[in-house]
């Protein structure tokens, strides 16, 4: 009975895949409890249909989710990546990367691109956030953080500039002085 019972879900999970129904396919496999090892042919041929489609990312998720073998991970997330980047989608870019374990240089080309992207469009406080969130060096950090810092403090935007200033560790002479205008001093 239990054999039937397996074999029916695994028939379904593969109905699934091969209709696209990718989180159809992924309930029947959470619901069914069924094995990894045998709903790897099902995910393979998903994976080569995204990857003939042009589809990288879902073929990367498909197979990392289903656990195929890493060269095929690697393979579609890398060919995804160069997509986010060549649409200049840079903070995407280096999110995937990272998520996807890509090699360091990656995340790091694609969040410095993002990074000038911000500064380049005045996204400074964004562009700080890049910089930390992707470990970029404390120069760029504090650059960043230093222009949105002035900005707000022209705009008149004296506790969002303290605020910065304290997030970024400015020199105390900014925090002070960001601290007596929103005091309304001088």
């Amino acid at each position: 009975m239990a054999e039937n019972t397996l074999s029916e879900g695994v028939r379904l999970f593969e109905e699934k895949m091969a209709s696209g129904l990718y989180k159809e396919a992924a309930k029947v496999r959470e619901d069914r409890s069924l094995p990894l090892d045998m709903l790897q042919e099902a995910a393979t041929k998903a994976y080569r249909k995204n990857v003939d489609l042009g589809e990288y990312s879902v073929a990367a998720a498909l197979a990392k989710l289903y656990d195929l073998p890493e060269n095929l991970i690697k393979g579609a997330a890398i060919r995804s990546f160069q997509r986010k980047v060549d649409g200049e989608h840079y903070k995407a870019a280096a999110e995937y990367a990272k998520e996807f374990n890509l090699p360091p240089e990656m995340i790091r080309d694609a969040a410095i691109l993002a990074f000038n992207k911000s500064v380049s469009f005045g996204l400074l406080k964004n562009a700080a956030e890049i910089a930390d969130l992707f470990d970029l060096p404390e120069s760029m950090k504090k650059e960043a953080a230093e222009m949105a810092y002035s900005k707000h403090m022209e705009a008149g935007l004296y506790n969002k500039a303290l605020k910065i200033a304290q997030k970024y560790k400015l020199p105390e002479k900014m925090v002070h002085e960001a601290e007596a205008k929103a005091k309304g001093r001088k």
